[in-house]
């Protein structure tokens, strides 16, 4: 499982490709979802996905810095659950989230 670290407070925008055998996908049509969960699996964060250029399967998962200010320090998990234009559902391995308590403040 890889693992992102964030500190509490900070942006967070994770630029994704959507590939297939290492080419990218058209995106065009798809609805893409992801959340954050933390241990208790309750939700901490719903991402509002940006697709940025579908045609290269380019879309964006943003939390700003006043989002994860509320974030629970410690572990969370993630994944990315994609629908495409024909209805079939399908989703990314898990991704641990370890959120940090910063020390500038």
């Amino acid at each position: 499982m890889n693992t992102i670290t964030i500190k509490r407070g900070d942006t967070l925008e994770l630029e994704c490709v959507v590939q297939e055998s290492g080419q990218p996908l058209n995106i065009t049509g798809w609805h893409i979802e992801s959340w954050v969960r933390a241990p208790a699996k309750q939700v901490v964060h719903r991402f509002a996905v940006q697709i940025t250029a579908p045609l290269a399967g380019r879309y964006l998962l943003p939390a700003s810095a006043a989002q994860t200010e509320q974030w629970p320090v410690g572990g969370m998990t993630m994944d990315v659950r994609y629908t495409d234009a024909g209805g079939r559902v399908f989703s990314t391995e898990s991704i641990a989230l370890q959120v940090l308590e910063p020390e500038t403040r």
